[in-house]
Protein backbone atom coordinates (compact mmCIF):
# COMPACT_ATOMS: atom_id res chain seq x y z
CA UNK A 1 0.00 0.00 0.00
CA UNK A 2 1.35 4.20 -0.81
CA UNK A 3 2.03 5.10 2.66
CA UNK A 4 0.92 9.27 2.69
CA UNK A 5 3.08 10.98 5.63
CA UNK A 6 0.71 11.63 8.38
CA UNK A 7 -0.48 15.49 8.12
CA UNK A 8 0.12 17.24 11.95
CA UNK A 9 -3.28 18.19 13.06
CA UNK A 10 -3.62 21.86 12.52
CA UNK A 11 -7.00 24.54 12.94
CA UNK A 12 -6.86 24.34 9.07
CA UNK A 13 -6.61 20.39 9.83
CA UNK A 14 -9.36 19.59 11.95
CA UNK A 15 -10.93 22.31 9.20
CA UNK A 16 -10.25 19.81 6.20
CA UNK A 17 -11.78 17.38 8.32
CA UNK A 18 -15.77 17.15 6.84
CA UNK A 19 -14.02 17.28 3.32
CA UNK A 20 -11.82 14.26 4.23
CA UNK A 21 -15.02 12.52 5.90
CA UNK A 22 -17.03 12.89 2.24
CA UNK A 23 -13.77 11.49 0.55
CA UNK A 24 -13.61 8.50 2.59
CA UNK A 25 -17.20 7.96 2.75
CA UNK A 26 -17.43 8.09 -0.97
CA UNK A 27 -14.25 5.56 -1.28
CA UNK A 28 -15.80 3.16 1.19
CA UNK A 29 -18.89 2.32 -0.36
CA UNK A 30 -17.62 1.08 -3.54
CA UNK A 31 -14.97 -0.81 -1.10
CA UNK A 32 -18.22 -2.27 0.54
CA UNK A 33 -20.05 -2.94 -2.33
CA UNK A 34 -16.78 -4.95 -3.76
CA UNK A 35 -16.71 -6.46 -0.06
CA UNK A 36 -20.44 -7.63 -0.31
CA UNK A 37 -19.57 -9.28 -4.09
CA UNK A 38 -16.77 -11.40 -2.76
CA UNK A 39 -18.75 -12.78 0.35
CA UNK A 40 -21.35 -13.62 -2.37
CA UNK A 41 -19.14 -15.71 -4.37
CA UNK A 42 -17.58 -17.52 -1.60
CA UNK A 43 -21.12 -18.53 -0.36
CA UNK A 44 -22.34 -19.24 -3.88
CA UNK A 45 -19.11 -21.76 -3.92
CA UNK A 46 -20.08 -23.23 -0.09
CA UNK A 47 -23.95 -23.93 -1.60
CA UNK A 48 -22.09 -25.69 -4.89
CA UNK A 49 -20.15 -28.00 -2.75
CA UNK A 50 -23.12 -28.55 -0.53
CA UNK A 51 -25.26 -29.48 -3.53
CA UNK A 52 -22.29 -31.59 -4.59
CA UNK A 53 -21.93 -34.11 -1.74
CA UNK A 54 -25.14 -34.89 -0.69
CA UNK A 55 -25.82 -36.72 -3.24
CA UNK A 56 -22.00 -38.31 -3.49
CA UNK A 57 -22.70 -39.22 0.70
CA UNK A 58 -25.62 -41.27 -0.17
CA UNK A 59 -23.11 -43.87 -2.04
CA UNK A 60 -20.70 -44.16 1.06
CA UNK A 61 -20.67 -46.96 3.72
CA UNK A 62 -22.53 -44.89 5.70
CA UNK A 63 -25.13 -43.47 3.66
CA UNK A 64 -26.18 -46.56 2.26
CA UNK A 65 -27.13 -47.91 5.66
CA UNK A 66 -27.95 -44.58 7.55
CA UNK A 67 -31.95 -43.33 6.89
CA UNK A 68 -32.57 -41.08 4.14
CA UNK A 69 -33.49 -38.27 6.40
CA UNK A 70 -29.85 -38.57 8.28
CA UNK A 71 -28.21 -39.09 5.06
CA UNK A 72 -29.44 -35.36 3.70
CA UNK A 73 -28.58 -33.71 7.25
CA UNK A 74 -25.43 -34.12 7.52
CA UNK A 75 -23.85 -32.71 4.69
CA UNK A 76 -25.82 -29.97 5.37
CA UNK A 77 -24.99 -29.30 8.31
CA UNK A 78 -20.95 -29.66 7.93
CA UNK A 79 -21.46 -27.63 4.74
CA UNK A 80 -23.12 -24.70 6.67
CA UNK A 81 -20.30 -25.10 10.25
CA UNK A 82 -17.89 -24.65 6.71
CA UNK A 83 -19.16 -21.75 5.13
CA UNK A 84 -19.58 -19.98 8.65
CA UNK A 85 -16.03 -20.84 9.08
CA UNK A 86 -15.18 -19.49 5.46
CA UNK A 87 -16.74 -16.41 6.15
CA UNK A 88 -14.50 -16.01 9.24
CA UNK A 89 -11.49 -16.92 7.60
CA UNK A 90 -12.78 -14.40 4.38
CA UNK A 91 -12.76 -11.91 7.19
CA UNK A 92 -9.39 -12.52 8.54
CA UNK A 93 -8.11 -12.03 4.88
CA UNK A 94 -10.15 -8.78 3.89
CA UNK A 95 -9.27 -7.18 7.85
CA UNK A 96 -6.33 -8.56 9.37
CA UNK A 97 -6.45 -6.13 12.40
CA UNK A 98 -10.57 -6.92 12.70
CA UNK A 99 -10.67 -10.56 13.08
CA UNK A 100 -9.42 -13.81 14.50
CA UNK A 101 -5.49 -14.65 14.51
CA UNK A 102 -4.23 -16.04 11.03
CA UNK A 103 -3.49 -19.30 12.41
CA UNK A 104 -6.34 -20.02 14.11
CA UNK A 105 -8.36 -18.92 10.68
CA UNK A 106 -6.12 -21.89 8.88
CA UNK A 107 -6.19 -24.25 11.03
CA UNK A 108 -10.33 -24.04 11.61
CA UNK A 109 -10.64 -24.13 7.93
CA UNK A 110 -8.38 -27.22 7.48
CA UNK A 111 -10.44 -28.80 10.28
CA UNK A 112 -13.58 -27.81 8.38
CA UNK A 113 -11.53 -29.23 4.85
CA UNK A 114 -10.32 -32.98 5.43
CA UNK A 115 -12.31 -34.03 8.83
CA UNK A 116 -15.61 -35.15 7.25
CA UNK A 117 -13.61 -36.65 4.65
CA UNK A 118 -13.77 -40.01 5.85
CA UNK A 119 -17.81 -39.80 6.69
CA UNK A 120 -18.84 -37.88 3.29
CA UNK A 121 -16.57 -39.21 0.70
CA UNK A 122 -13.69 -37.51 -1.40
CA UNK A 123 -16.25 -34.91 -2.84
CA UNK A 124 -16.16 -33.23 0.14
CA UNK A 125 -12.38 -32.26 -0.78
CA UNK A 126 -13.29 -29.81 -3.09
CA UNK A 127 -12.85 -27.05 0.43
CA UNK A 128 -9.48 -27.63 0.28
CA UNK A 129 -9.52 -25.15 -3.18
CA UNK A 130 -10.74 -22.68 -0.45
CA UNK A 131 -7.81 -23.68 2.13
CA UNK A 132 -5.68 -23.33 -0.51
CA UNK A 133 -7.03 -19.80 -1.76
CA UNK A 134 -6.46 -18.93 1.86
CA UNK A 135 -3.09 -20.00 2.21
CA UNK A 136 -1.79 -18.10 -0.56
CA UNK A 137 -3.69 -15.04 0.64
CA UNK A 138 -2.48 -15.21 4.47
CA UNK A 139 0.96 -16.58 4.35
CA UNK A 140 4.60 -15.82 3.02
CA UNK A 141 5.12 -16.78 -0.50
CA UNK A 142 7.21 -19.84 -0.09
CA UNK A 143 5.20 -21.04 2.84
CA UNK A 144 2.31 -20.99 0.94
CA UNK A 145 3.58 -22.28 -1.81
CA UNK A 146 4.90 -25.71 -0.06
CA UNK A 147 1.58 -25.60 1.06
CA UNK A 148 -0.29 -25.21 -1.67
CA UNK A 149 1.79 -28.15 -3.16
CA UNK A 150 1.05 -30.49 -0.76
CA UNK A 151 -2.52 -29.88 -0.50
CA UNK A 152 -2.75 -30.37 -4.24
CA UNK A 153 -0.52 -34.04 -3.61
CA UNK A 154 -2.41 -35.10 -0.67
CA UNK A 155 -5.78 -34.02 -2.81
CA UNK A 156 -4.75 -36.74 -5.51
CA UNK A 157 -3.29 -39.30 -3.02
CA UNK A 158 -6.56 -39.29 -1.03
CA UNK A 159 -8.63 -39.49 -4.44
CA UNK A 160 -6.71 -42.76 -5.50
CA UNK A 161 -6.53 -44.13 -1.74
CA UNK A 162 -10.99 -43.61 -2.46
CA UNK A 163 -10.29 -46.44 -5.40
CA UNK A 164 -11.21 -43.30 -7.79
CA UNK A 165 -9.50 -43.86 -11.56
CA UNK A 166 -6.80 -41.49 -12.61
CA UNK A 167 -9.44 -39.59 -14.35
CA UNK A 168 -11.39 -38.42 -11.73
CA UNK A 169 -8.48 -38.08 -9.90
CA UNK A 170 -6.78 -35.57 -12.31
CA UNK A 171 -10.16 -33.66 -12.40
CA UNK A 172 -10.25 -32.93 -9.09
CA UNK A 173 -6.35 -31.84 -9.04
CA UNK A 174 -7.24 -29.51 -11.92
CA UNK A 175 -10.14 -28.35 -10.05
CA UNK A 176 -8.50 -27.68 -7.09
CA UNK A 177 -6.04 -25.68 -8.61
CA UNK A 178 -8.56 -23.66 -11.23
CA UNK A 179 -10.72 -23.04 -7.93
CA UNK A 180 -8.16 -22.09 -5.57
CA UNK A 181 -6.58 -19.38 -8.25
CA UNK A 182 -10.03 -18.41 -9.18
CA UNK A 183 -10.89 -17.13 -5.67
CA UNK A 184 -7.37 -16.00 -5.33
CA UNK A 185 -7.40 -13.89 -8.13
CA UNK A 186 -10.45 -12.44 -6.33
CA UNK A 187 -9.01 -11.57 -3.15
CA UNK A 188 -6.32 -9.93 -4.25
CA UNK A 189 -8.31 -7.70 -6.87
CA UNK A 190 -10.66 -6.56 -3.89
CA UNK A 191 -7.24 -6.42 -1.21
CA UNK A 192 -5.45 -3.86 -3.88
CA UNK A 193 -8.30 -1.89 -4.31
CA UNK A 194 -9.07 -1.75 -1.15
CA UNK A 195 -5.98 -0.16 -0.36
CA UNK A 196 -6.18 1.62 -3.84
CA UNK A 197 -9.40 3.59 -2.32
CA UNK A 198 -7.64 4.05 1.42
CA UNK A 199 -4.52 5.94 -0.51
CA UNK A 200 -6.80 8.06 -3.12
CA UNK A 201 -8.76 9.13 0.58
CA UNK A 202 -5.51 9.95 2.25
CA UNK A 203 -4.02 11.28 -0.66
CA UNK A 204 -7.20 13.76 -1.32
CA UNK A 205 -7.22 14.64 2.34
CA UNK A 206 -3.63 16.07 1.85
CA UNK A 207 -4.27 17.86 -1.28
CA UNK A 208 -7.19 19.46 0.96
CA UNK A 209 -5.01 20.06 3.36
CA UNK A 210 -2.37 21.72 1.00
CA UNK A 211 -4.58 24.12 -0.75
CA UNK A 212 -6.10 25.83 2.64
CA UNK A 213 -2.51 25.87 3.48
CA UNK A 214 -1.67 27.84 0.54
CA UNK A 215 -5.07 30.34 1.18
CA UNK A 216 -3.83 31.30 3.91
CA UNK A 217 -0.37 32.04 3.18
CA UNK A 218 -1.85 34.36 0.05
CA UNK A 219 -4.19 35.83 2.83
CA UNK A 220 -1.40 36.55 5.10
CA UNK A 221 0.84 37.62 1.93
CA UNK A 222 -1.64 39.53 -0.39
CA UNK A 223 -3.64 41.50 2.26
CA UNK A 224 -0.48 41.88 4.83
CA UNK A 225 1.54 44.68 3.42
CA UNK A 226 -1.80 46.44 2.16
CA UNK A 227 -3.52 46.37 5.90
CA UNK A 228 0.00 47.80 7.33
CA UNK A 229 -0.07 50.28 4.23
CA UNK A 230 -3.88 51.38 5.43
CA UNK A 231 -2.36 52.29 9.29
CA UNK A 232 0.36 53.51 8.33
CA UNK A 233 -1.76 55.98 5.83
CA UNK A 234 -4.43 56.51 8.61
CA UNK A 235 -1.71 57.39 11.52
CA UNK A 236 -0.66 60.53 8.79
CA UNK A 237 -3.86 61.70 8.44
CA UNK A 238 -4.32 61.42 12.30
CA UNK A 239 -0.92 64.03 12.21
CA UNK A 240 -2.59 66.00 9.48
CA UNK A 241 -5.97 66.02 10.94
CA UNK A 242 -4.26 67.58 14.17
CA UNK A 243 -2.20 69.94 11.96
CA UNK A 244 -4.97 71.76 10.20
CA UNK A 245 -3.97 70.83 6.92
CA UNK A 246 -6.99 69.73 5.43
CA UNK A 247 -5.55 69.06 1.49
CA UNK A 248 -2.71 66.52 2.83
CA UNK A 249 -5.98 64.79 5.07
CA UNK A 250 -7.85 64.48 1.84
CA UNK A 251 -4.98 62.74 0.28
CA UNK A 252 -4.27 60.40 2.87
CA UNK A 253 -7.51 59.60 3.11
CA UNK A 254 -8.02 59.27 -0.80
CA UNK A 255 -5.01 56.47 -0.59
CA UNK A 256 -6.55 54.98 2.33
CA UNK A 257 -9.55 53.74 -0.16
CA UNK A 258 -7.34 53.03 -3.22
CA UNK A 259 -5.71 50.69 -0.76
CA UNK A 260 -8.97 49.18 0.77
CA UNK A 261 -9.97 48.95 -3.22
CA UNK A 262 -6.44 47.18 -3.47
CA UNK A 263 -6.89 44.95 -0.87
CA UNK A 264 -10.58 44.19 -2.41
CA UNK A 265 -9.22 43.64 -5.61
CA UNK A 266 -6.68 40.98 -3.77
CA UNK A 267 -8.79 38.85 -2.10
CA UNK A 268 -11.09 38.42 -4.84
CA UNK A 269 -7.82 37.18 -7.17
CA UNK A 270 -7.38 34.72 -4.85
CA UNK A 271 -10.48 33.44 -4.55
CA UNK A 272 -10.55 33.01 -8.39
CA UNK A 273 -6.79 31.81 -8.12
CA UNK A 274 -5.47 34.54 -10.23
CA UNK A 275 -2.45 35.75 -8.90
CA UNK A 276 0.28 37.50 -10.82
CA UNK A 277 1.98 39.86 -9.08
CA UNK A 278 5.01 42.65 -10.73
CA UNK A 279 8.09 43.03 -9.67
CA UNK A 280 8.10 46.78 -11.45
CA UNK A 281 4.70 47.54 -9.12
CA UNK A 282 5.59 46.01 -5.97
CA UNK A 283 9.14 48.14 -6.47
CA UNK A 284 7.43 51.10 -6.90
CA UNK A 285 4.96 50.32 -4.24
CA UNK A 286 8.07 50.04 -2.02
CA UNK A 287 9.53 53.10 -2.48
CA UNK A 288 5.79 55.24 -2.16
CA UNK A 289 5.34 53.27 0.99
CA UNK A 290 8.49 53.70 2.78
CA UNK A 291 9.03 57.34 1.81
CA UNK A 292 5.41 57.86 3.29
CA UNK A 293 6.81 55.84 6.61
CA UNK A 294 9.86 58.42 6.56
CA UNK A 295 12.30 55.75 5.40
CA UNK A 296 14.89 56.04 2.57
CA UNK A 297 14.39 54.07 -0.15
CA UNK A 298 17.02 52.88 -2.33
CA UNK A 299 16.41 50.48 -5.25
CA UNK A 300 19.22 49.17 -7.51
CA UNK A 301 17.65 47.30 -10.25
CA UNK A 302 15.67 47.41 -13.74
CA UNK A 303 12.60 45.65 -12.93
CA UNK A 304 12.33 45.55 -17.17
CA UNK A 305 15.73 43.80 -17.78
CA UNK A 306 15.16 41.06 -14.74
CA UNK A 307 11.80 39.71 -15.95
CA UNK A 308 13.29 39.24 -19.39
CA UNK A 309 16.45 37.80 -18.46
CA UNK A 310 14.97 35.95 -15.45
CA UNK A 311 11.77 35.36 -16.46
CA UNK A 312 8.26 35.99 -15.58
CA UNK A 313 8.37 33.08 -13.05
CA UNK A 314 11.46 33.86 -11.07
CA UNK A 315 10.31 37.36 -11.18
CA UNK A 316 7.22 36.95 -9.25
CA UNK A 317 9.22 35.15 -7.00
CA UNK A 318 11.15 38.23 -6.75
CA UNK A 319 8.29 40.16 -6.59
CA UNK A 320 6.61 38.29 -3.56
CA UNK A 321 10.24 38.44 -1.64
CA UNK A 322 9.86 42.77 -2.11
CA UNK A 323 6.65 42.65 -0.91
CA UNK A 324 7.01 41.00 2.49
CA UNK A 325 10.38 42.51 3.04
CA UNK A 326 8.92 46.18 2.74
CA UNK A 327 5.98 45.18 5.47
CA UNK A 328 8.43 43.66 7.86
CA UNK A 329 10.29 46.69 7.38
CA UNK A 330 6.88 49.05 8.20
CA UNK A 331 5.99 46.51 10.57
CA UNK A 332 8.88 45.92 12.66
CA UNK A 333 12.28 48.14 11.87
CA UNK A 334 13.23 51.52 13.12
CA UNK A 335 14.95 51.88 10.25
CA UNK A 336 16.13 55.63 8.09
CA UNK A 337 17.08 53.69 4.84
CA UNK A 338 16.04 50.24 3.26
CA UNK A 339 17.90 49.25 0.06
CA UNK A 340 16.78 46.79 -2.70
CA UNK A 341 18.93 45.31 -4.69
CA UNK A 342 18.33 42.93 -7.48
CA UNK A 343 20.45 41.78 -10.43
CA UNK A 344 20.79 38.53 -13.07
CA UNK A 345 24.07 36.88 -12.95
CA UNK A 346 25.78 33.86 -13.17
CA UNK A 347 22.51 32.38 -13.98
CA UNK A 348 20.87 33.35 -10.87
CA UNK A 349 18.91 36.00 -9.77
CA UNK A 350 20.33 37.87 -6.48
CA UNK A 351 18.10 39.96 -4.49
CA UNK A 352 18.45 41.36 -1.33
CA UNK A 353 16.62 43.87 0.72
CA UNK A 354 18.54 45.42 3.38
CA UNK A 355 17.44 48.47 6.43
CA UNK A 356 19.48 49.50 9.17
CA UNK A 357 16.62 50.01 11.89
CA UNK A 358 15.95 46.34 12.63
CA UNK A 359 16.51 44.95 16.22
CA UNK A 360 17.34 40.78 15.94
CA UNK A 361 15.12 39.79 18.72
CA UNK A 362 12.20 41.73 17.65
CA UNK A 363 12.28 40.52 14.11
CA UNK A 364 10.09 37.45 12.99
CA UNK A 365 12.31 34.89 10.90
CA UNK A 366 15.67 36.35 11.92
CA UNK A 367 16.74 32.76 13.31
CA UNK A 368 18.54 30.18 11.08
CA UNK A 369 16.30 29.81 7.81
CA UNK A 370 16.69 26.44 7.90
CA UNK A 371 15.52 25.36 11.19
CA UNK A 372 12.38 27.11 11.77
CA UNK A 373 13.07 28.66 15.13
CA UNK A 374 10.72 29.73 17.36
CA UNK A 375 9.95 33.52 16.13
CA UNK A 376 9.91 32.36 12.75
CA UNK A 377 6.90 34.93 10.77
CA UNK A 378 4.11 33.49 8.55
CA UNK A 379 5.50 35.92 6.49
CA UNK A 380 8.87 34.64 5.61
CA UNK A 381 7.84 31.22 5.80
CA UNK A 382 5.65 31.84 3.18
CA UNK A 383 7.89 33.50 1.05
CA UNK A 384 10.66 31.01 1.47
CA UNK A 385 8.27 28.18 0.82
CA UNK A 386 8.10 30.40 -2.54
CA UNK A 387 11.50 30.70 -3.36
CA UNK A 388 12.03 27.16 -2.93
CA UNK A 389 9.09 25.81 -4.93
CA UNK A 390 11.69 27.37 -7.63
CA UNK A 391 14.46 25.97 -6.77
CA UNK A 392 15.74 28.59 -4.85
CA UNK A 393 17.31 29.60 -1.30
CA UNK A 394 16.58 32.72 1.08
CA UNK A 395 18.94 33.70 3.93
CA UNK A 396 18.41 36.02 6.62
CA UNK A 397 21.07 37.80 8.42
CA UNK A 398 21.19 40.02 10.98
CA UNK A 399 23.73 41.97 13.14
CA UNK A 400 25.14 45.21 14.09
CA UNK A 401 21.53 47.14 13.53
CA UNK A 402 21.18 45.82 10.31
CA UNK A 403 18.55 43.30 8.57
CA UNK A 404 19.49 41.53 5.61
CA UNK A 405 16.82 39.67 3.65
CA UNK A 406 18.40 37.74 0.73
CA UNK A 407 17.47 35.13 -2.25
CA UNK A 408 19.10 33.45 -4.83
CA UNK A 409 17.54 31.79 -7.49
CA UNK A 410 18.99 29.61 -10.45
CA UNK A 411 17.72 30.43 -13.71
CA UNK A 412 16.58 27.60 -16.64
CA UNK A 413 15.52 25.18 -13.73
CA UNK A 414 11.97 24.04 -13.84
CA UNK A 415 10.19 24.72 -10.70
CA UNK A 416 9.63 22.09 -7.90
CA UNK A 417 6.61 21.81 -6.25
CA UNK A 418 6.23 18.79 -2.98
CA UNK A 419 8.57 17.30 -5.00
CA UNK A 420 7.62 17.28 -8.55
CA UNK A 421 8.44 19.54 -11.36
CA UNK A 422 6.34 22.28 -11.99
CA UNK A 423 5.28 24.90 -14.21
CA UNK A 424 4.57 27.85 -12.03
CA UNK A 425 5.70 29.31 -8.29
CA UNK A 426 4.26 27.53 -5.72
CA UNK A 427 0.80 28.84 -4.67
CA UNK A 428 -0.08 30.56 -7.73
CA UNK A 429 -3.19 28.98 -9.68
CA UNK A 430 -4.12 29.82 -13.00
CA UNK A 431 -5.93 28.47 -15.76
CA UNK A 432 -4.74 26.43 -18.33
CA UNK A 433 -1.54 26.05 -16.03
CA UNK A 434 -0.21 29.52 -17.02
CA UNK A 435 -0.70 33.30 -15.90
CA UNK A 436 -2.89 35.57 -17.16
CA UNK A 437 -0.85 37.63 -19.65
CA UNK A 438 -0.25 41.07 -18.36
CA UNK A 439 -2.60 40.89 -15.57
CA UNK A 440 -1.17 42.98 -12.40
CA UNK A 441 -3.06 42.20 -8.87
CA UNK A 442 -2.22 43.80 -6.39
CA UNK A 443 -0.03 46.75 -7.36
CA UNK A 444 -1.36 50.32 -6.92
Amino acid sequence: MTRVPRVRETPAGRAAAPAGDVVRSASSVAVRRLTVFTHVVFLVVAVGLTVTVVPAAAETPWGRSAPHALVVAVPVVAALVAAVVNLVVLRSALAPRGGPPRAVSLLSMAVVAYVPAPLLGVDWLAWTAVLACFLVVLLPVRVAAVLYAGGLLLQLGLWRLAGEDWGATIFAGVSYVATSFLLVVLLRALTTYQELERARAELALAEVLRERVRVSRDLHDLLGRNLTAVSLKVELARRHQRAGREEALRTELDEVLALSHAAATDLRALVTGYRALSLESELAAARRLLADAGIGCEVDADPQALVTEAGPEVSEVAAWVVREATTNVLKHARATVCRISAHVGDGELRLTVANDGVDAARVPGSGHPERGEQGAGSGLLGVRERVRGVGGRMDVQSGGGTFVLGCTVPLGRPPVQDGRPDGRPPGSRTRGGRHPGGRKVGSR
